[in-house]
């Protein structure tokens, strides 16, 4: 099971737009210290001296060393690094720590605080400490480094993904030996129960009572292992978008029963959507699963770097985007209109560019540095803490006959409408179905969780968070972890929401999250009548093929009725909430248009200049788009556009358009002249 954790750059961010570069400003304040000049270059905490190595926010680096095998102390070690971010406040004394845990398996935490973890908290940490360390095997803290997964590319469903990983898995075993000179088994060590002892040894360390554990997808799998192995460290405990560390079903068949209701919703809700295409969404997915299946289309399009780049996909493709559409809305916002294009217009190119973007939303793991992200640490985990479809101590030949048998057995509609192959064939850093063929047998690994269930004394407080979008961790499945975790839960779910709603990226998820630490106590009162508010996505409407095929806008007042002029107006929002939404995604410096022109951005992405830009054919859009924070965070951003626009046939043209980027019901406002008539009128935000 993947989090999605992501690089901080990737979507979980961008999303966010100008709110978070608020959120970020206002943390800032919050964690400068009040002199920053005055504040001491090396600080004891518990037994540990920490280094000053951050001014703003204001943190202490240190490093312990533990061993490497719990299991023989007197074996090789291994150092683990952290970071102490002390309570801001200069009066009175921290009331007490929080500790947040990142995701993957393979990021570590510490790179996570400054756009992530800093926002979530906010103004609790003026007296709450923060601690952030990165899990063995990631971040600095020993990183797993394998090149051949690091730098891998192509299909990873395949034997040569299977080989890297078993490659992986032999160098970790020939790194390390005791001191009688066996190698350590190393490929066994770098799973969830090590990690959590590492973890309370830098706790009991620095001498912390009790933490204040937040987790998030993985982070939230590893914070059920080290609450249950070390209770007494524990005060609360936060699993954002989560799922079962006992019991999970090896083929998470959960996801794809799932995706339905997803869909449908994430378009019925968007009125361009809705208007455009009446109906299910999954059934069109259905169609276009047959459409791929039958025929892969390729083409130029822009690319995640906003140049134009060749691409091809196919149905396993399509699998890659829905299960990635968990954590990305812009697919949920996009994939409908994209499949409508191709399969009524056989306009490939919404699809196409989608696809390739998404690879560096949600799949810019591989090309990383192991201190960024470490695929070996994701392999080591996800082969021995998650149940695999065969017996990992069998050979890898038993193994391959036990997948094939397992795959046979599977009703073939498991997951309708894709066949077993085809869903199989997924990338594999989503769900490891079979990279773990060829990695080693287990000598000395431990079950993640020990004991018997429940996992948590009764009187623990446990925040469980969830998206209502989410297919990797749905919500669907969280009483399965409630029952297994015990203590005393409740779960909010918030609609419209994809996976991960803390680290700064849902303002109700932040809200939640700094209440609950607050008092966990009050769990039970907690206002969360914001989780009902989250607005929905802006799903496209239409790619059109063509002006005549573009939904006009809602004429208003004394303007034209002319349908060209109308639907003029209507491809010129079109093409600036798609230059936006791609700004959103890509944060490239230059863009192109998806059928011509180009897009430039100044102001750090506060202003987008159009240049004859293309997302209708044959309409050419050139102008400004000015970006700020919108009056209610709710809202999102304020976008304000002054553009032109050359149709064929269509006499010259001039906008002013406003609307916020999100909110229920939030419309655009079009005004301005084709040729010497008036333009006015509304029409769904994009």
């Amino acid at each position: 099971m993947r989090d999605v954790g992501m690089p901080e750059s990737n979507v979980q961010r961008a999303r966010e737009g100008g709110r978070v570069a608020l959120a970020l400003a206002l943390a800032a304040l919050v964690l400068a210290p009040g002199l920053a000049g005055a504040s001491p270059q090396t600080l004891r905490v518990g037994t540990q001296k920490l280094t000053r190595c951050e001014a703003s926010p204001l943190a202490y680096c240190g490093r312990l060393s533990v061993p490497l095998d719990y299991g023989a102390p007197s074996g090789p070690h291994i150092s683990i690094a952290y970071r102490w971010y002390p309570a801001s406040a200069p009066i009175g004394s921290p009331q007490g720590t929080v500790l947040p845990v990142e995701g993957g398996p393979g990021y570590g935490s510490i790179g996570s605080v400054g756009e992530g973890y800093s926002v979530q908290y906010g103004p609790l940490l003026a007296r709450w400490n923060m601690l952030a360390i990165d899990n063995r095997g990631t971040g600095s803290s020993t990183p797993v480094d394998c090149p051949a997964i690091q730098r891998f590319s192509g299909p990873t469903g395949t034997s040569a993904f299977q080989l890297a990983a078993a490659g992986c898995a032999e160098a970790l075993n020939h790194r390390w030996r005791y001191p009688h000179g066996a190698w350590v088994h190393a490929s066994d060590l770098f799973t969830s129960a090590p990690a959590a002892e590492d973890m309370a040894s830098v706790v009991n360390a620095l001498d912390v009572p009790k933490v204040d554990l937040y987790g998030d997808s993985y982070g939230s799998f590893f914070a059920q292992v080290f609450a249950a192995r070390f209770p007494g460290l524990v005060r609360s405990v936060i699993l954002d978008s989560t799922y079962q560390s006992v019991g999970l079903d090896p083929w998470y068949r959960s996801a794809i029963t799932s995706m339905p209701a997803a869909f449908d919703a994430a378009c019925a809700r968007a009125p361009a959507c809705a208007s455009a295409a009446p109906g299910s969404s999954w059934a069109r997915m259905a169609s276009l699963a047959e459409y791929l299946r039958a025929s892969s289309i390729s083409g130029r399009v822009p690319g995640p770097t906003g140049a134009r780049v060749s691409v091809s996909m196919d149905v396993v493709g399509l699998v890659d985007l829905l299960n990635d559409a968990a954590a990305d809305p812009q697919i949920l916002r996009a994939l409908d209109a994209a499949g409508r294009a191709l399969l009524g217009a056989h306009d490939p190119a919404p699809l196409l560019r989608l696809y390739d973007q998404r690879l560096a939303e949600d799949e810019a793991y591989f090309g990383l540095s192991a201190k960024q992200y470490s695929g070996g640490l994701y392999l080591a985990v996800s082969c021995l803490d998650y149940p695999q479809l065969f017996d990992m101590n069998a050979t890898s030949a038993v193994r391959a006959g036990e997948l094939q048998a397992a795959e046979a057995g599977l009703a073939p509609s498991t997951f309708s409408p894709f066949s077993t192959a085809e869903w199989l064939a997924q990338n594999q850093n989503t769900e490891a179905y079979s990279a773990c063929l060829d990695w080693p047998s287990p000598t000395v690994a431990q079950p993640p969780t020990p004991g018997a269930l429940p996992l948590f004394p009764a009187s623990m407080p446990v925040l469980v968070l969830g998206g209502e979008f989410d297919t990797w961790t749905p919500p669907g499945d969280v009483w399965k972890v409630l029952a297994e975790v015990g203590g005393h839960a409740r779960f909010v779910e918030l609609s419209n929401s994809t996976h991960v709603v803390g680290e700064g990226d849902t303002a109700c998820g932040s809200t939640l999250i700094r209440a609950f630490v607050t008092d966990p106590g009050q769990l039970d009162t907690l206002d969360a009548s914001c989780a009902a508010q989250v607005p929905p996505i802006h799903s496209v409407g239409v790619y059109a093929a063509g002006l005549a095929e573009q939904p006009p806008i809602e004429p208003a007042g004394a303007g034209t009725r002319s349908p060209a002029a109308l639907r003029l107006a209507g491809a010129v929002v079109a093409t600036t909430g798609d230059a936006v939404a791609r700004h959103d995604a890509i944060e490239a410096s230059l863009d192109h248009g998806l059928h011509g022109g180009q897009v430039s951005v100044g102001g750090g992405g506060a202003t987008l200049t159009l240049t004859g830009d293309q997302l209708v054919p044959g309409v050419a859009v050139s102008g400004t788009i000015s970006l700020r924070p919108a009056p209610d965070p709710l809202d999102g951003r304020t976008v304000l556009a002054h553009l032109t626009a050359a149709a064929p046939g269509v006499r010259a043209a001039s906008f002013t358009a406003s609307w916020t980027t999100q909110g229920a019901g939030a419309r655009a406002q079009v005004a301005g002249t084709v040729g010497a008539e008036p333009v006015n009128g509304t029409l769904p935000a994009p």
